[in-house]
């Protein structure tokens, strides 16, 4: 999982899908490590995929662990949480996306500073993402 955030506002890159009751959330973009795959290429490879984008100055930031309800199903997930910028500065001026990989169901978009909903998941990426901002 990546932490992008626009230089002009601070706003965060964020993927918007539903859980299965239909509920909106937030989780920054990211995707599944490849066996033998270093965090960091993840990151760019899916970053390719997913919205077309090359990343620069990807850096580990975090890790969280993650158990959490989908639909009537426990899920458990690590997430590797690390922190990077668009190597072209004008993928910051798209306002909006759709993932490549998954048309018609997430939207890539800007989550605000200090947004409280729709909610943003993982539990504990936002003080991450806060404490990140501030370095």
């Amino acid at each position: 999982m990546v932490l992008v955030r626009r230089p002009r506002d601070g706003a965060l890159l964020v993927s918007e899908s539903a859980d299965p009751s239909g509920a909106l959330f937030h989780r920054p973009l990211g995707g599944h490590v490849e066996f033998g795959e270093l965090a960091a290429d993840t990151a760019r490879r899916e970053f390719a995929e997913e919205i077309g984008q090359a990343l620069t100055g990807v850096r580990q930031v975090g890790v969280l662990e993650n158990i959490f309800l989908w639909g009537e199903a426990t899920a458990h997930e690590i997430v590797i949480v690390l922190s990077a910028s668009f190597a072209d500065v004008a993928a910051y001026e798209i306002e909006e996306q759709t993932v490549r990989d998954d048309p018609g169901q997430a939207r890539v978009i800007w989550r605000p500073p200090g947004a409280a909903s729709p909610p943003l998941y993982p539990e504990g990426i936002a003080g991450l993402a806060d404490l990140e901002a501030s370095r």
